[in-house]
Order: structure tokens, then C-alpha cells, then sequence
């Protein structure tokens, strides 16, 4: 038995005749009886009761059309998961990300980009440091991730980088703090003075490399307080506990109690990659690096 012989049953059961039916299907009428009266002899079973003047169905042939059409509709419900699954547009995307990744710009409209074209593919987020999101996309328990670093990260084997931004840095202070009338401050500006900063496992490279920008300039940092979450991080500057130093999109996050001076340094940047797996792209993967324009 083949799709083509529950097509052609439905069809006839529901014109009652067959030259009517034939039309339909776009074939003769000899035929589509030949295909009916072949479909029976293999079940074993009249479907239709045939006069010169009428069909109509058995009983048994009443039965068997709700199964037939249940069968088609699964069959035509196979096809279309097949192609869109060809497509991209079923399966799961992971998708690993740094803290302040959510506020870039850029990243946050390629989330929501890739949610609105491919609404039925299961986004998988985890929030993981740089060093943890390499390794998952190596390991191909991530598809794509977002990584803050100045400058490309090492890669393994498998896995490739595109640069999304570049971006200043920026020193949080009190409104009241001394620096706050400066238009703008230099790394230099930054001996002494009391420093909040992002846990090293939390901040996926990026305390340790602002930590070795400081080293090079010739500074010694003043941590006074290590924290694990950003909101943390702007409550205690915003209490005075000390000043921090973030990359630019984060000033978005305004706070009557924060005001924002940029560091003219020509190396205090920070950047924004996108890794992903070199070969062997999933096609939502595909669809996903081209919403982020990062498809190679």
C-alpha cells in the first residue's frame, strides 16, 4: 500500500464518482478504478459499493477513510517538520553569554532578531565565563557565545571568533566623587583609588585583562571590594565604596546615583566576539551568525 492509493480512495469517497475523482487527480478514470480495486484486493476488503448509477461507501470503507486521512495528514505533518527542519526553523539553538553581553546593543537585537524569524526554534541560554564558553562551543555543548576581550581570543582547534565591537572604557563614579567634573580620566587617574571589581570567575576575562592594562600602565589597583554580579557592582559605587570601570554599553544602565567618565587611554577599549564552531554548523546556528552578521 502506498500514500497515492489513501489519496486516491479519499478522493473518490468524497466526489462519490469516480470520473468526478479522476478529474480532481488529475488522471484518467480506468486507472484510478484499476487503483481502487488493487487497494481492496490487498486489504481484502470492498471499500465501495459500486452500481452504474452510484458508489458509496461500505461500512468498512466509512472506517477506513477516518484512518486514511488521519495516515495523509500525518504523512503531509512528516513533510513539512522535514523541510522546515532542512530550513532551520525547528530544533535548538544554545547560546552561551558574559554578564554585560545582554546590554550590548547588537547582541541583545540578534536574540530577539533570530526569535522573531525562528520562533519554533528552542533557544538554550547560559550565562558562562570566556574561558567555560570556548571550551563548550569546542566541545559542542554550545553553538555560538558572546565573549568580552580586547583582542581575539585564543582559540582552540574547531573554533572560530568574529569581532562584533570595539568599545571604550568607562569609569563609574559617585556624582560627588572628584572625577565627576572631568570631562574625561586616564588610567594614570586611577592610582589609589579605591576600585570595585568583577569576580575573575565571573567576569569571563575581562578583570584580568583590565588588571594587566593596569600593570603596564605602571599602576597598582586598590581592589576594595570583589563582587559577582553587576547590579552589586553599581549599588556599592553608587554607596561610595568606590569607583569601577566597565565597558561602554553598560553606562546604559543609568543611575541617578552614577555618573560616567570615558578613559582616553588609546588602550582602554574592550571588545565584544562572537565564537562558534568551525565545521559542521547546525542550519539554526547558520541562520543565527547571519542575523548577527557574523556569518563568515
Amino acid at each position: 500500500m502506498e500514500l497515492r492509493h489513501l489519496r486516491y480512495f479519499v478522493q473518490v469517497a468524497q466526489d462519490l464518482h469516480f470520473a468526478r475523482a479522476a478529474r480532481h487527480l488529475g488522471i484518467s478514470q480506468p486507472p484510478l478504478s484499476q487503483q481502487i480495486r488493487a487497494l481492496e484486493d490487498e486489504l481484502g476488503v470492498r471499500l465501495l459499493e459500486r452500481t452504474s448509477r452510484s458508489v458509496a461507501l461500505t461500512p468498512a470503507g466509512r472506517l477506513f477513510l477516518d484512518e486514511a486521512r488521519t495516515t495523509l495528514a500525518q504523512a503531509d505533518h512528516a513533510v513539512t517538520i522535514a523541510r522546515r527542519a532542512a530550513a532551520g526553523e525547528l530544533g535548538e539553538l544554545s547560546i552561551g553569554f558574559n554578564a554585560s553581553a545582554p546590554f550590548v546593543p547588537r547582541v541583545a537585537r540578534a536574540i530577539h532578531d533570530f526569535r522573531q524569524a525562528f520562533p519554533d526554534v528552542h533557544l538554550n541560554l547560559c550565562e558562562k565565563g570566556g574561558p567555560a564558553q570556548i571550551e563548550a562551543v569546542a566541545e559542542r555543548t554550545l553553538d555560538v557565545g558572546f565573549l568580552r576581550r580586547s583582542g581575539p581570543p585564543p582559540l582552540p582547534e574547531g573554533v572560530t571568533a568574529v569581532s562584533l565591537l570595539t568599545e571604550r572604557l568607562f569609569v563609574a563614579m559617585r556624582p560627588d566623587h572628584r572625577f565627576a567634573e572631568r570631562s574625561e580620566l586616564t588610567l594614570a587617574d586611577l592610582q589609589g583609588e579605591p576600585m570595585l571589581v568583577y569576580a575573575l570567575d565571573r567576569s569571563g576575562g575581562f578583570t584580568q585583562e583590565f588588571m594587566a592594562m593596569l600593570a603596564d600602565a605602571g599602576i597598582r589597583p586598590h581592589v576594595a571590594q570583589t563582587v559577582a554580579e553587576i547590579s552589586t557592582m553599581f549599588g556599592l559605587a553608587a554607596a561610595g565604596l568606590g569607583i569601577t570601570v566597565l565597558a561602554e554599553s553598560l553606562c546604559a544602565l543609568q543611575s541617578a546615583n552614577l555618573v560616567y567618565r570615558p578613559l582616553s587611554d588609546p588602550r582602554a577599549v574592550t571588545g565584544m566576539w562572537l565564537i562558534h564552531q568551525s565545521d559542521d554548523i547546525t542550519i539554526p546556528s547558520r541562520n543565527f551568525l547571519r542575523i548577527a552578521g557574523a556569518a563568515s
